[in-house]
């Protein structure tokens, strides 16, 4: 073989070696254009996906007052900045109750004198609005667990709202006993409900301190409303402290309607939500046939039930009390600074401010305390391996002590009235009492 052969060869063995690499080129090219394509469909696609999970749950902008919340959201993922607007609104609605019944207070003598009628009469709509707020948060209560805290609360809202309206136009002491009535059904959904919204959003070692905030609505409520009524009254008369509720209940309505979420999730739903987040790492969207909400009839007394429970009757039993002690002595207030000490309605206003604040304060140590308590006996419930339940906030020995000193505090302020002192005193056991 001649250098020409091997030259030959070699060439031959070149240009073949150059073929076989240019179709591995050629096929490396193919089979990476193929997953380029194959990346670019798969990214679409999920890409797609994304949209469409995204288009699922609807976003509610501020003026969108139809829609609410995705139901697979679980409430007590809510930032902190939502949760604490929930709240403010939760207990300024919780004030409207009290101030729709207070604000009326120095305008009692007022009311017997224009509608020429009797201080039984005054006082049976002072009684009737105190009763429907004790019976109705029950209705309330029953239907929001089946057609959503949100809805409710616009309803009952919009009933106050015109309730108050009407008894501003009453001609004569019967209209408005009946329209007192109706605010009084509109006004005391929060009663049931705020509470409820609360644990919606809260954890149960967050829930006193939470609940001491939502209070300040409910104990400010009596000591703003006989403050603004008194003044009210003496400046443009007695049904200008309907107006000045409504115009209160219309403002709390908008901030409902815009700005309050619906926070309310079945145990099925929540506990759904929770599997699928377990499984996938992701919140399932919900379909759009099931978000829809569609009014539920159930019976309202349903609620009566737990009373067959002993811890649940004795609260009830206690809170009862207290609530009947502290509206005879607001009724009472007014009759007895105006007839006994010869105040006008506005300062009669004024006096009340001492109760309120006194309850402000007792209402704020007592959620810290509840928490403080609550925490401590968990803890010593999760050393020893024990089962934790709610009567763990429940601390005797501080019930016992505020319990005692309520009586005191009773007894002194009924003692000072009796005895003609200085309505000075009275107003400094009312801090005390309230």
């Amino acid at each position: 073989m001649d250098c020409h052969d091997v030259s030959s060869i070699a060439t031959t063995t070149t240009h073949n070696d150059n073929d076989t690499i240019a179709r591995t080129e050629i096929r490396i090219t193919e089979t990476t254009a193929q997953d380029i394509i194959t990346t670019s469909t798969i990214d679409n696609h999920n890409d797609d996906n994304d949209d469409t999970k995204t288009r699922s749950i609807p976003f509610r902008k501020w003026w969108e007052f139809w829609k609410t919340e995705p139901s697979d959201v679980d409430p007590h993922t809510f930032s902190t900045t939502k949760k604490s607007l929930i709240l403010a609104i939760i207990a300024s609605a919780g004030a409207m109750a009290p101030i729709s019944s207070t604000v009326y207070y120095p305008a009692l003598t007022n009311v017997q004198y224009e509608l020429n009628t009797t201080d039984t009469a005054v006082n049976a709509s002072v009684s009737l609005f105190v009763f429907v707020t004790a019976v109705f948060p029950l209705m309330w209560a029953s239907w929001s667990d089946k057609n959503g805290r949100r809805n409710i609360y616009i309803l009952s809202f919009a009933i106050t709202v015109v309730g108050t309206i009407l008894c501003a136009l009453s001609v004569n002491i019967a209209m408005l006993i009946v329209f007192r009535g109706v605010s009084a059904i509109g006004a005391s959904s929060v009663q049931s409900m705020g509470a409820g919204t609360l644990s919606d959003i809260f954890d149960s070692h967050e829930r006193g301190r939470a609940y001491a905030w939502y209070v300040l609505g409910p104990i400010m409520g009596p000591a703003i409303g006989p403050i603004i009524g008194g003044f009210l009254t003496e400046a443009y008369g007695w049904r200008s402290t309907f107006y000045f509720s409504a115009c209160f209940g219309f403002c709390i309505l908008l901030l409902i309607i815009f700005f309050l979420p619906e926070t309310f999730r079945s145990k099925e739903k929540a506990q759904s939500v929770s599997t699928e987040k377990e499984e996938t790492g992701q919140e399932k969207p919900e379909p759009r046939e099931e978000r829809k909400h569609k009014i539920r009839f159930t019976n309202p007394l349903s609620p009566l039930r737990f009373l067959k429970l002993l811890n649940v009757s004795l609260a009830v039993l206690y809170l009862g009390i207290l609530f009947g002690v502290y509206y005879l002595l607001n009724t009472s207030f007014a009759w007895v600074f105006a007839n006994q000490y010869k105040l006008d309605s506005g300062i009669i206003g004024a006096c009340y401010l001492p109760a309120a604040v006194g309850g402000m304060i007792g209402g704020n140590i007592g959620g810290r305390l509840s928490d403080a308590v609550y925490n401590r006996t968990v803890k010593k419930a999760t050393d020893n391996q024990q089962e934790k339940n709610p009567e763990m906030r429940i601390s005797i020995p501080i019930l016992s002590v505020s319990a005692l000193f309520l009586l005191g505090v009773l007894t002194g302020y009924g003692w000072t009235i009796k005895q003609n002192v200085h309505y000075s005193a009275p107003m400094i056991f009312s801090f005390f009492g309230m």
